[in-house]
């Protein structure tokens, strides 16, 4: 200790008031029934995450682990699990919406033509 340190340990006087910590009744879910992703989007989102970090295995080993936590864990690990299968929904959404398949589709196509390519819409995606 150092000469600046001057505690004292005195005894509290008895007629301190004393407070009691209640907890309070947290709901079991943030989300309502309808924003739970499908299990699909669990696997992808999760099968996703551990490709871009370690490859193939992981991706096997962390769609399944997270499809576990999202359906067994309640707390953090499941919330982080369901959130990627928001997220996962989320983007499969706007890919239909924006129609890359079709898009994508017709940017390849367009690499190995020599012909001039009209991209203008989305429509000529029927070949």
């Amino acid at each position: 200790m150092t000469a600046k340190d001057n505690y004292s340990f005195e005894p509290l006087d008895p007629s301190a008031p004393v407070v009691e910590a209640v907890p309070s009744n947290a709901p079991e879910s943030y989300y309502e029934e309808s924003e739970l992703p499908s299990d699909n989007a669990i696997l992808i989102g999760c099968g996703l995450l551990g490709w871009v970090v370690a490859g193939p295995f992981l991706a096997i080993v962390t769609a399944l682990g997270g499809k576990y936590a999202a359906d067994r864990n309640k707390g953090p690990i499941g919330d982080a699990s369901r959130a990627v299968g928001r997220i996962a929904t989320a983007a499969g959404k706007k890919a239909k919406e924006e129609d890359i398949f079709c898009k994508t589709k017709a940017a390849i196509r367009s690499l190995f033509s020599k012909k001039e390519c009209n991209c203008k819409s989305s429509n000529n995606c029927n070949n």
